[in-house]
């Protein structure tokens, strides 16, 4: 069924008193609803792209971010990423690519392998144990950290933090210990926040 086309801004005017639309009158309707138009696709588009940023799950972010590449790609080479990208309310301390750079030579390309020009491959034990050591489960923010927590992450070993001032230092395994550099990067299924070191034995 095709619908008369009614001008909407007379449409609100009785039948009696309306004018037939001349050629003048449709070409200012026209660029009316055109300006209206081009500003609700901008309004739209403005907000796409902030529920985008928002949508974004953890693996996503730290793919994102190049500080996090080695840890990114350990996370790739022991295919976690997907199961990341699927959890629920987790938080992530991931260690910065300075931080990660600390680690011996032999032991970083068994745990966070380059992603290109590199023949090993990330050891099936150990590296996904050592990514796991940063994660654990519900999102907590750097408000409720700074009071004191103490935690066991997805691999199974202990993580406490507790606040010195403004700086949160986070504590893993065998008393390895590292400083929040960055905290509070959101993601949608949790919350990420960068560290000075790894927190392996």
């Amino acid at each position: 069924m095709k619908l008369p086309f009614v001008n909407p801004l007379v449409q609100h005017i009785p039948a009696a008193h309306r004018e037939p639309m001349g050629r003048m009158d449709i070409m200012k309707f026209c660029s009316t609803f055109r300006v209206l138009a081009l500003g609700m696709a901008a309004f739209a588009g403005l907000h796409a792209s902030e529920a985008s940023a928002q949508q974004k799950n953890c693996i996503d972010v730290l793919a994102g971010n190049k500080q996090f590449s080695r840890f990114v790609n350990g996370i790739v080479h022991t295919h976690l990423s997907n199961q990341m990208r699927n959890a629920n309310e987790i938080t992530i301390f991931a260690p910065t690519n300075d931080a990660v750079g600390h680690i011996n030579q032999v032991l970083l390309d068994r745990l966070f392998p380059m992603e290109e020009g590199n023949s090993r491959q990330a050891d099936p034990v150990l590296a996904p144990a050592a990514v796991g050591a940063h994660i654990v489960q519900g999102k907590h923010s750097r408000e409720q950290l700074r009071h004191g927590a103490n935690f066991t992450t997805v691999s199974g070993t202990p993580l406490s933090v507790q606040a010195t001032g403004d700086t949160l230092r986070v504590q893993g395994a065998g008393g390895t210990e590292a400083r929040v550099t960055q905290a509070d990067i959101q993601c949608s299924n949790g919350v990420i926040h960068a560290i000075d070191a790894p927190l392996l034995r």
